[in-house]
C-alpha cells in the first residue's frame, strides 16, 4: 500500500495509461480521481476500482477549459480534504506535417498536452504548499527526445512538459516532488489503431522487440508517485523498451 491515505487527480484516466494508473494507484491505497471528458468510460474504471474495494470518483474535465481544470482541483479538495498526487496525462495528437497543420489543431494539441499540466499545477501547488509535500507527475513521451513525422505539435508540447516539469520541481522544492515519464510505444489506444505497418516499424525499433503495456508505464508511475522515490525531483523517466538507446 505505498499510497495508502494519499489523494491522486489523474486526466485522461478513462482509457490508457491514464486509466491502468488510476487502477494501480486505487490498488496500493491512493483515492482516486478520474478526470476525463469521457463520461462513459471514465465511469467504467471508477465501477471497476470500486469492485476491487478502491475509492474513485469520475469528475468531468475538459483539460483544454482552464475553468474545469479549477473546478477539478476545488471538488477534489472539497470531498477528499487536500491533493497529495497530480498526474497530468492527458494529451491531444493529429498526424500532419507542419504546412498542412491548421492553426486551431496547434492550439488545441498545446492547449489539452501542455496548458492543461501549466494550469493543472498551478492550482494544486496552493493546496500541496499548506499540506507541505506533493508530488507532480507529467507524461511526456519520447516524442520529447526525438522528432517523429507528421507530429510537430505534438513533439514540441512533450518536449515543453520536459522544460515544465524542471522549472516546477526548481521552485517548488522541497515541498513538492515534479517528474516527468517518457513512454515508448505503449499497446493502448493510438497504438492499436495504427496501421500494421506502422505497428511493425515500432517494434522493429523497439530493442526489447513488443509494446509495453499501460500496467507496465502505470508502475513507473507508481515509483515517481510513492515514496520510493523520495530523492527524485525534476527527472525524465524513460520508459520506453529500448527505443531511444537504438534511435
Amino acid at each position: 500500500m505505498k499510497l495508502n491515505g494519499k489523494v491522486a487527480i489523474i486526466t485522461g484516466a478513462a482509457s490508457g495509461i491514464g486509466a491502468a494508473t488510476a487502477r494501480l494507484f486505487a490498488r496500493e491505497g491512493a483515492r482516486v480521481v478520474i478526470a476525463d471528458i469521457d463520461a462513459e468510460r471514465g465511469q467504467r474504471v471508477v465501477q471497476e476500482i470500486a469492485a476491487e474495494g478502491g475509492v474513485a470518483r469520475f469528475i468531468s474535465t475538459d483539460v483544454s477549459q482552464r475553468a474545469q481544470l479549477q473546478r477539478m482541483v476545488e471538488m477534489t479538495v472539497g470531498e477528499f480534504g487536500g491533493i497529495d498526487i497530480l498526474h497530468n496525462n492527458a494529451f491531444w495528437n493529429i498526424s500532419k506535417p507542419l504546412a498542412e497543420l491548421e492553426e486551431s489543431e496547434w492550439d488545441q494539441t498545446l492547449a489539452v498536452t501542455l496548458k492543461a499540466a501549466f494550469l493543472g499545477s498551478k492550482y494544486v501547488i496552493p493546496p500541496m504548499l499548506r499540506a507541505g509535500s506533493g508530488v507532480i507527475l507529467n507524461t511526456a513521451s519520447i516524442h520529447a527526445l526525438i522528432a517523429f513525422p507528421k507530429a510537430p505539435a505534438y513533439d514540441v508540447a512533450k518536449a515543453g512538459l520536459l522544460a515544465l516539469t524542471r522549472s516546477v520541481a526548481l521552485d517548488y522544492a522541497p515541498q513538492i516532488r515534479a517528474n516527468a515519464i517518457l513512454p515508448g510505444s505503449i499497446d493502448t489506444g493510438p497504438t492499436r489503431v495504427a496501421s500494421e505497418e506502422e505497428r511493425q516499424i515500432c517494434l522493429r525499433r523497439t530493442v526489447l522487440g513488443r509494446f509495453g503495456t499501460g500496467e507496465e508505464i502505470a508502475r513507473a508511475a507508481l515509483f515517481l508517485c510513492s515514496d520510493d522515490s523520495s530523492f527524485v525531483t525534476g527527472a525524465s523517466v524513460v520508459v520506453d523498451g529500448g527505443w531511444t538507446i537504438r534511435w
